[in-house]
């Protein structure tokens, strides 16, 4: 999943007129690359929508990645990625992300106060005592699942090939500076043969338990107003990931971009 702000872009970046709106559902088949074998192992569910967070109005983002039964025999995953932001201004408020693969299990939790620009961290690792701490904040500095919802508000349009725009996300307790790379259009075709016309763009990730440290991570965003990821495909330790659009629901406008 991709990412975020960057201060040098901050005209090109949407402040409160979101292309995506509460209702919108989008669902993805998860694919991984087993000695030159595409196996469908699991799917990825991302929703948006808003709740009341401490009697306030809130955007409340939602993201459960599983893999299939059959699947579970080799491998098991079952992620859960949930993010509360200020609505109508987009400030994160609270995240929360519950890992489990294979054997183990992680719980990662924020909590931020934009006002006092702090974030107060929990983090536990399998059964191990929980580790918190507090990170100092700045507007524009996202979670991963808020990040992945915040990009959607680039206009890649008016980006040049090859353009780097730097960003800052909140991961595994620190605030780490990343850059994504504008690479043009292309066409993606979908496992269920539609097919649009997207923005590309490579991510730089960060070495961790699963990914590799390198621009490893591409995302195929539709070329309209919902810029919508229709793929991502991203480099592992032990072989590459995809994530492909299946279907989707209550989008804000029109895919204008989906070739028929």
């Amino acid at each position: 999943m991709a990412f975020l702000l960057l201060h040098s872009f901050q005209g090109s970046a949407q402040k409160e007129n979101y292309p995506f709106v509460p209702g919108e559902t989008a669902l993805y088949g998860a694919y991984f690359n087993w000695h030159f074998i595409w196996i469908n192992a699991g799917d990825v569910l991302f929703k948006s929508d808003t709740i009341r967070y401490k009697q306030q109005k809130a955007w409340h983002l939602k993201a459960i990645g599983k893999t299939f039964k059959a699947y579970d025999m080799l491998y098991t995953v079952r992620d859960t990625f949930e993010s509360v932001l200020t609505y109508p201004g987009f400030d994160p408020l609270w995240f929360r992300r519950a890992v489990n693969h294979g054997h183990g299990h992680s719980l990662h939790q924020y909590t931020f106060s934009p006002k006092e620009g702090k974030i107060i961290s929990r983090i536990q690792h399998d059964n191990e005592k929980p580790v918190t701490g507090q990170l100092d904040w700045s507007k524009g500095v996202y979670d991963l699942l808020s990040s992945a919802y915040y990009f959607r508000g680039y206009e890649f349009e008016k980006m040049k090939k090859g353009q780097k725009v730097n960003f800052r996300m909140v991961v595994d307790n620190t605030s780490e500076e990343l850059y994504f790379r504008y690479l043009g259009t292309e066409k993606v075709k979908t496992r269920s043969n539609r097919e649009f016309l997207c923005h590309k763009v490579s991510v730089w990730l960060l070495e961790g338990d699963f990914f590799p440290e390198g621009e490893y991570m591409k995302v195929w965003f539709t070329a309209d107003k919902n810029r919508l990821p229709v793929m991502v495909e991203t480099k592992i330790l032990v072989g590459t990931v995809k994530a492909i659009l299946l279907n989707e629901q209550k989008l804000r406008y029109p895919l204008t971009s989906e070739i028929k």
